[in-house]
């Protein structure tokens, strides 16, 4: 028996999960919305007060408490220790998707999760240099969080202070009024430029083509000399208008909400999360 105890017990020990927390799923489910540049009363009467109605009717709730704050809302639903987590978040999924024809039509898609203690980040890093905030988005986003996600072990990523890029349109009040054009036809006209469409395919009898279409831009000087085909409300344009006659195109930031520092200076955070089961020793030293 001693034997039989020591030999299993060094294989156990062998396979055992070295973790900061426990993997174990807490009964509470989180729902979150995200709803750009709506107001905390927006949010409580258009968005939470709609999906805490349908979360009431699960099965097992103890309790429900929301937050309602600028352009986001959370909903948590605490169950009894006895309700199962996977089926209860089933459930409410399903009550939020049957919910979601009474909710705003630009809204972003409810995202509803469980909580668990593995989670959360096992450690924090931090890219920070004598370089533009621009340079270490667009580094992270092409090859840092692949480099880092192909490690055994980790699960996911967590970003602090991320910016995502895009290209932001500089408008010429004077020029635009001189052109009579709005903001709402610039706006069309990017939509209807700049996009990929199916362009079908060519039938030679023999065989098929597939005929493809490049309609968007690859540079901030080719988004420039996107064309402006009409107006909104004042009618055709006869002649070609582009971005570049009422403006400037450039390669910039999406607005800055949040910040991360380190040492004083600009950086972005890097939250390592490992996949559950996993050591958490040999992700960090890896």
């Amino acid at each position: 028996l001693m034997i039989g105890i020591i030999v299993f017990g060094g294989i156990s020990f062998e396979r055992l999960g070295v973790s900061q927390l426990p993997d174990v799923d807490f009964p509470v489910v989180t729902v979150n919305v995200n709803w750009e540049g709506a107001a905390p009363e927006v949010m409580e009467t258009e968005v939470t007060d709609i999906m805490e109605d349908a979360v009431m009717s699960v099965e097992g709730i103890k309790e429900v408490t929301s937050v309602s704050s600028p352009g986001q809302a959370q909903i948590t639903v605490e169950l009894d220790l006895k309700r199962n987590i996977d089926a209860a978040l089933q459930d409410v999924q399903t009550k939020i998707a049957q919910a979601q024809k009474n909710l705003p039509h630009d809204i972003d898609p409810p995202v509803v999760t469980k909580t668990n203690p593995e989670d959360q980040p096992i450690m924090w890093l931090a890219l920070s240099g004598d370089r533009p905030l621009k340079d270490f988005v667009h580094y992270v986003s092409e090859t840092l969080k692949d480099q880092l996600t192909t490690i055994a072990g980790v699960g996911d990523l967590r970003l602090g202070g991320f910016v995502d890029p895009n290209l932001r349109v500089w408008l010429d009040s004077k020029k635009m009024k001189e052109k009579e054009l709005t903001v709402e036809d610039v706006l069309n006209g990017i939509s209807s430029q700049h996009a990929n469409l199916p362009a079908g395919y060519i039938d030679t009898g023999k065989e098929e083509i597939n005929v493809r279409v490049y309609g968007e831009t690859a540079s901030p000087e080719e988004f420039e000399k996107i064309i402006i085909p009409n107006r909104v409300r004042g009618g055709a344009i006869w002649k070609d208008l582009r971005i570049s006659d009422i403006g400037k195109v450039e390669d910039g930031l999406s607005d800055i909400r949040r910040i991360s520092r380190t040492g004083g200076k600009a950086a972005i955070g890097l939250g390592i999360i490992k996949q559950r089961g996993t050591n958490a020793v040999a992700v960090a030293k890896a």
